[in-house]
């Protein structure tokens, strides 16, 4: 089956500008979303006091969160946390709501008792920059990309019909750069389809979910709360009747959730209204190698349980999207698996790049416009700046001092900096392919001597800490930067002129989907 030239030429309009425009949001969903899946296993490399197991009994350290949150009641704060000790987080960790509605950690020693400052939120940071939420209006951006995405892998697949199989296979390293970037593109389209797929359409769910409700609320639902609730089988807790209160029993809690739930997780005591008559704690739940993941139970400050929801919940709507949440953040994925989705996003994150690459070289030949240059620029600076600025902040992590006042701040501010010069110098090269280069040379750089320092600052040798969370940090790192040094050196090897020009015939076909 072929496509008509106007439905082919149609098709390929809609790919390729669609490709181009959502290209640097996608590009950057996929190379930090590696990071994003080893958010909690970057908890002991982040921090060197975690590196250590759990110096407590979980009894010692549900005494001591009943201790510390006895010790809040007098603050009435509306919303409050406490997480215990976890093999990646072998201490307790506090979550207080500042009055802009902003919620900051800091640390307890489960041995002393001593409360600690922020620390470093390193797999926290590179998680939510995946959704480009700390940008304002970033994890809108992506929310729309996501939905993009799913028009370029349709039109894609379209435009290979008839096709499909003999290109999958075809590669010609020795072509000239716009046929190797062809090449690339549609074979890392196909290839990365289904994996792109269904984060595309996850991802594009979930953010329309959380931007389509309020509106659904004040028009379909006439703005009636209850409703709502009942819809997504997620309950309102009891409002505040202003008599003081101790805080609830945090044993008593547990082993009722314990005892709803047995196969699950409970790690986190979440407060609300903390001090009132009214307060009560919710205990989430987790359970591994599931789509349908999460528990939940409310308990009252007077120990009678108010509510609690199975795995996928109650309702048609929960038992939709609990299982889109555990597709998207791969909550059914062991160690093994989670490794396989970080090549694949890694993939497709350079599946864009070549999307990109391949715009220019066909454009080179009809004359750049401003559009062309500007976007070889931004390419240059925003996806191989992107890697210089991880490098960047993981050497931050390494040197900035362990006691520094909002410390995650200045983590945060390394990061965007960096990326922000590196996307701020690609308009002084006149070379976006240089400059990308030096880029990429100073990402692999730093992440290179990460190791290094981290090794020199605790007395180890480089891949011999012992710990199984350090050792795949290091490992991860490493392969990183044989990714980018290798990527520098074909950029560079893609830059010198051919002896002789290239004989491969150049189609006009348009790529695969572009791979984000």
């Amino acid at each position: 089956m072929k496509l008509s030239p106007r439905a082919y030429e149609i098709l390929w309009d809609a790919h390729a500008w669609a490709g181009v425009l959502s290209s640097l949001v996608l590009f950057v969903t996929f190379f930090l979303g590696a990071f994003a899946l080893f958010a909690e296993e970057l908890s002991p490399w982040q921090e060197p006091t975690f590196r250590a197991p759990v110096a407590v009994s979980e009894a010692r350290a549900v005494e001591l969160a009943q201790q510390l949150a006895e010790a809040e009641t007098a603050a009435h704060p509306v919303w409050f946390g406490i997480s215990l000790p976890t093999s990646e987080e072998p201490w307790l960790r506090l979550w207080r709501m500042s009055p802009d509605g902003a919620i900051k950690p800091l640390w307890v020693d489960p041995v002393s008792g001593r409360q600690l400052g922020e620390r470093s939120d390193l797999g926290e940071f590179l998680n939510a920059m995946h959704f480009l939420e700390p940008i304002p209006g970033g994890a809108h951006l992506t929310g729309i990309a996501s939905g993009v995405l799913v028009l370029l892998i349709g039109t894609g697949l379209l435009l290979q019909l008839g096709r499909m199989l003999r290109e999958l296979v075809q590669f010609r390293p020795k072509g000239a750069r716009r046929v190797i970037w062809s090449d690339a593109h549609k074979v890392i389209g196909v290839i990365t389809a289904p994996f792109l797929l269904v984060f595309a359409v996850t991802g594009g769910i979930l953010w329309l979910d959380d931007w389509f409700e309020p509106a659904v609320v004040k028009t379909s639902l006439d703005g009636d709360l209850k409703v709502r609730e009942r819809i997504v089988d997620w309950p309102t807790p009891p409002a505040a009747v202003g008599r003081d209160a101790g805080a609830p029993d945090l044993a008593h809690a547990l082993a009722m959730a314990k005892q709803r739930f047995p196969q699950s997780e409970h790690s986190h005591f979440f407060f609300d209204h903390l001090g009132d008559e009214n307060g009560t704690v919710h205990l989430p739940g987790e359970r591994e190698g599931t789509l349908h993941a999460f528990t939940h139970v409310r308990v009252a400050r007077t120990g009678e349980l108010l509510w609690a929801r199975e795995t996928g919940g109650g309702t048609l709507y929960s038992q939709v999207m609990d299982p889109l949440y555990g597709l998207h953040f791969a909550t059914w994925a062991s160690f093994p698996a989670k490794v396989l989705y970080a090549l694949l996003a890694f993939v497709s994150a350079f599946g864009i790049l070549a999307g990109n690459l391949l715009w220019l070289e066909r454009r080179r030949a009809k004359g750049q416009s401003r559009f062309d240059t500007a976007l070889a620029k931004l390419t240059s600076g925003f996806c191989a700046g992107l890697a210089l600025a991880v490098g960047g902040v993981f050497v931050a992590n390494q040197l900035l001092p362990a006691e520094l006042p909002e410390r995650p701040f200045w983590e945060h501010t390394v990061f965007l900096a960096t990326w922000g010069l590196s996307i701020a110098s690609a308009w002084l090269d006149a070379s976006p392919a240089r400059h990308a280069r030096r880029l990429l040379w100073g990402a692999s750089v730093l992440l290179f001597l990460v190791p290094l320092i981290d090794a020199a600052r605790t007395g180890r040798l480089p891949f011999a800490s012992g710990s199984s969370h350090l050792l795949a940090t290091e490992l991860g790192l490493f392969a990183l930067v044989l990714v980018l040094v290798g990527a520098a050196g074909v950029i560079r090897r893609l830059q010198r002129p051919p002896v002789l020009p290239s004989t491969a015939p150049v189609e006009p076909e348009a790529p695969a989907p572009v791979p984000t």
